[in-house]
């Protein structure tokens, strides 16, 4: 069993990779389901640029591909992109449609009450890859939801920092990882316990 100096080593090394998980939880716990969906991609959105940045030549025009209308400025382009040139593993690409799925629900029914506790969407949400198979039984729709944004949110920006030590070439030797072995990289069960410890109280 991990102990809580491990746990908090672990959630050190994320904030140094830039995702700060105990900000994050803060943040997107006092979101609206809808709120939390939208803010989700978003996010990854942001990761996903950072990450195909990490390859791309080094020119300043290299922006221009992000503004609107132009090939990466959507989400679903970033997530096809990183996948065909490599940057992630097929699991990881799989999820992040499955996270964007999530949000176009919210995003195409404004005028609807729609729920992370819905039968279609909490289904979509427990079909993630790299979601051990227990997390149906043991966490809720919502919390999954956040536990795999961030974890995904880490991956994406732990595969950049390892681009800039090994190279595309190793990191794709690295991608033929089945999806046990990343089921086994999300957050240990003593590290979400400590995350889960920043969700506000249910008035």
């Amino acid at each position: 069993m991990m102990s809580d100096k491990n746990d908090d080593s672990i959630l050190a090394k994320m904030r140094d990779a830039g995702v700060d998980a105990e900000a994050f939880f803060k943040v997107f716990s006092n979101e609206t389901d809808r709120g939390m969906a939208i803010a989700s991609v978003c996010f990854l959105d942001e990761v996903l640029e950072k990450l195909i940045r990490a390859v791309y030549r080094k020119d300043r025009r290299i922006k221009m591909l992000f503004k609107d209308n132009q090939i990466l400025h959507s989400f679903y382009n970033k997530v096809c992109i990183a996948y065909f040139s490599g940057l992630v593993p097929e699991a990881v690409y799989e999820d992040l449609k499955l996270v964007g799925e999530i949000r176009n629900k919210f995003a195409h029914s404004v005028l609807e009450t729609v729920s992370l506790d819905d039968e279609l969407i909490a289904n979509k949400i427990y079909r993630f890859k790299q979601l051990p198979p227990d997390f149906k039984q043991a966490y809720p729709p919502r919390l999954s939801l956040l536990l795999i944004v961030v974890h995904i949110g880490s991956l994406l920006l732990g595969f950049k920092e390892g681009l800039g030590k090994l190279g595309t070439i190793k990191m794709g030797v690295m991608f033929d990882m089945d999806v046990a072995t990343l089921q086994s990289l999300i957050l240990s069960p003593q590290v979400i316990k400590k995350l889960i410890k920043h969700l506000p109280e249910k008035s």
